[in-house]
C-alpha cells in the first residue's frame, strides 16, 4: 500500500526510527501543531499540541491513539492500519526484550534507559523503595547464593552496628526520628507506590489528563475515576529533610516528577512530564505532606516548597476557574497550588494509601 509521503512505517527497526518517521510525516503535511490539533478535533480525535510536541521530541513509542490521531490528521484514514501494525510489532519486540533482559544480564538492575521500570523500584533510580531490601530473591523463591565463611564474620560485626543504630533511632525524639521539619512528632505518609484520592471525591484518583486554557492545551495532574487512573503509577519519594517528591511512571512517557508551573495560563497546575523531567533539588518538585487539620490518619495536605506564601494543592472545577478553592467531585477537574483555606478545606485534603 502506498503511504502518504512515501514513508514505510513497517521498515522501522526501533522505536527511535519509528518516531523519526512520524516527524517526517508531520513535516510532509506542512501543518503546525495547532493546525494538527484542530484537524484531529474535526475528525473526533484528541491530539493536544503539547502532547504531540513531547511525543515527537522523544524516541519512545507513543500511545496507539496518538499515532492514529496524527496519521488521520495528516492524511487518509487507510494509512492508519499500517502505522498501528508497525507500532504493535515494535511494542511486542520491546516487551519480549524486557522479559528476557534480567536472565541475560545475570545480576544487577535494568538500565535506566529502559522504559519498563521494575515494579518494585523507585522510578528513575533503579533503587529499591525505602524500607525494602535491595534483593528480595530469597523471599520470592528466586536465585540463591553460597556465602563464603569469611564474609559471615564481617556480617556479624555489621549486625552489631545495625543494632546500635536502631537503638539510637528509638531513643531519638519523635520529631527527629520522623524527619518532620517542624519537630511536632507527626510523620509524613509512608513512601512507596501509592494511590492519592481527593477527600471531596473519594472515587476519583490523582492522575494525568488534559487541561485547556485560552485555547491552549497541556497535560497536567487531574482527578479521574480510579479504575482509569493507572497508568501512570504514583511513587512518593521522601527526601532526607522530610520533604517529598511525587514521581509518576508511565509506560509511554517514562518517569517524571510533578512540577508546580510558575507563570503563564497554567500557573499553579502540576505538570507531570516537563521536558526537563526530574531535577534534583528543584523547589518546584518538592512538597511537604502534612496531616490535614481535624482529618483522619490517612488525610493529608500537599504543601509546595517553592513559595513563601502558604500554598496547598487543591482541586479546581475548571482549568479557567480563577478560584476553585472549594474542590470538585467532577472527573477531569485539575489539581492546582492555591492559597490554603480553612473553610471548605476538603478541597485541599487527600487520602494517601498504598497502591
Amino acid at each position: 500500500m502506498a503511504i502518504l509521503g512515501g514513508l514505510e512505517p513497517g521498515g522501522a527497526r526501533t522505536s527511535a526510527e519509528y518516531v523519526g518517521l512520524l516527524r517526517r510525516l508531520k513535516e510532509h503535511s506542512g501543518l503546525t501543531y495547532r493546525q494538527l490539533e484542530e484537524r484531529a478535533a474535526e475528525r473526533g480525535d484528541v491530539l493536544a499540541r503539547s502532547t504531540l510536541a513531547d511525543v515527537l521530541r522523544r524516541d519512545a513509542l507513543p500511545r496507539a491513539e496518538v499515532v492514529a490521531a496524527l496519521v488521520r490528521a495528516c492524511g487518509p484514514e487507510e494509512d492508519v492500519a499500517e502505522w498501528l501494525a508497525a507500532r504493535e510489532r515494535l511494542a511486542e519486540y520491546e516487551r519480549l526484550a524486557d522479559a528476557e533482559r534480567p536472565e541475560a544480564s545475570g545480576t544487577g538492575d535494568a538500565p535506566e534507559s529502559d522504559r519498563a521500570l521494575d515494579a518494585d523500584r523507585v522510578p528513575g533510580t533503579g533503587r529499591a523503595p525505602e524500607g525494602e531490601a535491595a534483593e528480595g530473591e530469597a523471599a520470592g523463591g528466586g536465585r540463591t547464593r553460597t556465602v563464603p565463611l569469611v564474609p559471615l564474620v564481617a556480617l556479624a560485626s555489621l549486625g552489631t552496628v545495625v543494632l546500635l543504630v536502631i537503638a539510637a533511632v528509638v531513643l531519638l525524639p519523635d520529631g527527629e526520628r520522623t524527619g518532620d521539619s517542624k519537630g511536632d512528632g507527626v510523620a509524613g505518609p509512608t513512601p512507596g507506590w501509592s494511590r492519592v484520592r481527593p477527600v471531596g471525591a473519594p472515587t476519583l484518583c490523582l492522575t494525568d489528563g488534559e487541561a485547556r486554557v485560552d485555547g491552549d492545551t497541556k497535560t497536567v495532574a487531574v482527578q479521574r475515576p480510579c479504575a482509569e487512573a493507572v497508568p501512570p503509577r504514583t511513587y512518593l519519594q521522601r527526601e532526607s529533610d522530610g520533604m517529598y517528591i511525587i514521581k509518576w511512571d508511565h509506560p509511554d512517557h517514562g518517569p517524571g516528577c510533578l512540577t508546580v508551573l510558575d507563570g503563564g495560563p497554567f500557573h499553579g497546575m502540576l505538570e507531570p512530564w516537563p521536558w526537563k523531567a526530574c531535577q534534583g533539588g528543584s523547589t518546584a518538585q518538592r512538597f511537604r505532606i502534612e496531616r490535614a487539620p481535624g482529618g483522619g490518619t490517612d488525610h493529608w495536605r500537599f504543601r509546595p516548597d517553592q513559595d513563601a506564601e502558604p500554598l496547598c494543592v487543591g482541586i479546581r472545577e475548571s482549568a479557567e476557574d480563577p478560584d476553585g478553592s472549594q474542590g470538585s467531585d467532577k472527573a477531569g477537574a485539575v489539581a492546582v497550588a492555591q492559597r490554603c483555606t480553612v473553610q471548605d478545606a476538603n478541597g485541599q485534603v487527600f487520602i494517601i494509601e498504598p497502591e
